[in-house]
């Protein structure tokens, strides 16, 4: 393979990296808002079912969520894609601690907030959606963006599960050409053209909200 056909080979992983990591962002954003509002509201028969749930996310390497999740299904008979495993399985885990995010900023919206949309009377719901949620926003997106950055890296667990991933490709070019040098440096060159900007990105998302703050 020439250095053209190397570079070709590994973009598209690359590409498939990115689509994991977005995939897997967008679950996490979601379901972690719902955790985060189940337990803030306090409802009584989500409460604690989720704090279990958020507790066990956390403390299980996010590869045996993968693996169960792959492997587990495809016993019962499902045919699981491994695209579509590895998103699933990054952003159920990522969102126990997304979930946390939403909480942290739900804490810094007064209390006498939520008290006067309520006596205007918005349903707590109302009070969540229109209120709180919204003053939140700001100090939720730094985090949220550092766990995209996260996500990007943690896309090469799908190799182990054979979705065509920067790292699995980069194993397999690898395997075929010898070029372990060269590859690696291709990887590793990818990574940081993607993942440097993202990272001063979230770093001046975080001074102004300390500034908004």
């Amino acid at each position: 393979m020439t250095f053209s056909e190397i570079l070709a080979d590994l973009l598209t992983g690359a590409m498939v990296t990115v689509q994991i990591a977005v995939g897997a962002w967008a679950v996490s954003a979601l379901l972690g808002m719902l955790f985060a509002v189940a337990r803030d509201r306090g409802m009584r028969a989500a409460v604690i079912p989720i704090s279990v749930l958020v507790t066990v996310l956390r403390s299980i390497p996010q590869l045996v969520v993968l693996y169960l999740l792959y492997f587990g299904i495809g016993a019962l008979g499902v045919d699981v894609p491994p695209l579509i495993a590895a998103i699933l399985a990054l952003g159920v885990t990522d969102a126990a601690f997304s979930a946390e995010y939403y909480r942290a900023g739900f804490m810094t919206v007064p209390a006498t907030q939520r008290e006067a949309g309520l006596s205007l009377g918005l349903s707590p719901l109302k009070v969540m959606r229109l209120v709180i949620i919204p003053q939140t926003i700001p100090f939720v997106v730094p985090p949220l963006l550092n766990s995209f950055v996260g996500l990007l890296k943690t896309a090469t667990l799908a190799a182990a599960v054979g979705a065509p991933e920067i790292l699995y490709r980069g194993q397999t070019v690898m395997q075929t050409t010898g070029r372990l040098v060269a590859v690696a440096a291709i990887v590793i060159g990818l990574y940081i053209v993607v993942t440097l900007p993202l990272t001063r990105l979230v770093a001046r998302l975080e001074r102004r909200v300390r500034a908004y703050a």
